[in-house]
């Protein structure tokens, strides 16, 4: 798949994870199944039924029942996400016009993008570390 590609579904499930609890839900939940129903049009209930259930979990996760399922999440939109854009690269410039609406949203002033893009060359006992966002680095 085109890295490009890959990196906006990256940057679509994250934060689309992000919002799941967020004020705007509706709004959030309604541009991801709008693009579905122009391009996999039959699975575009199943979106919007997954969207829900993924805020509930979410939800359930924030009154504290010790799971924390923002990882799963993430990994099960990115997915559904490159799957989308993988059969249907045209739908990038809807999900990317849409992660820029969630960008205007988003609160705190967090950037999201979806251009990042890292590279690194190491040789003999080299050591490299990349992040696009918090890093956390133990080493003994």
């Amino acid at each position: 798949m085109d890295p490009v590609l890959l990196t906006l579904a990256g940057t679509a499930g994250t934060s689309l994870v992000g919002l799941l609890v967020a004020e705007g839900w509706q709004q959030t939940r309604d541009g991801v199944v709008t693009v579905w129903r122009r391009f996999k049009p039959g699975a575009a209930e199943e979106v919007e039924r997954e969207l829900e259930a993924s805020r509930t979990a979410a939800l359930d996760a924030g009154e504290g029942d010790g799971r924390d399922p923002a990882g799963r999440l993430e990994g099960q939109w990115i997915g559904r996400f490159a799957a989308l854009l993988g059969e249907h690269p045209q739908a990038a410039d809807e999900l990317r016009g849409l992660v820029e609406e969630w960008q205007r949203r988003a609160d705190g002033g967090q950037q999201i993008r979806g251009d990042v893009r890292m590279e690194a060359r190491a040789e003999g006992n080299a050591r490299i570390y990349q992040a696009a966002r918090d890093q956390h680095i133990t080493e003994r």
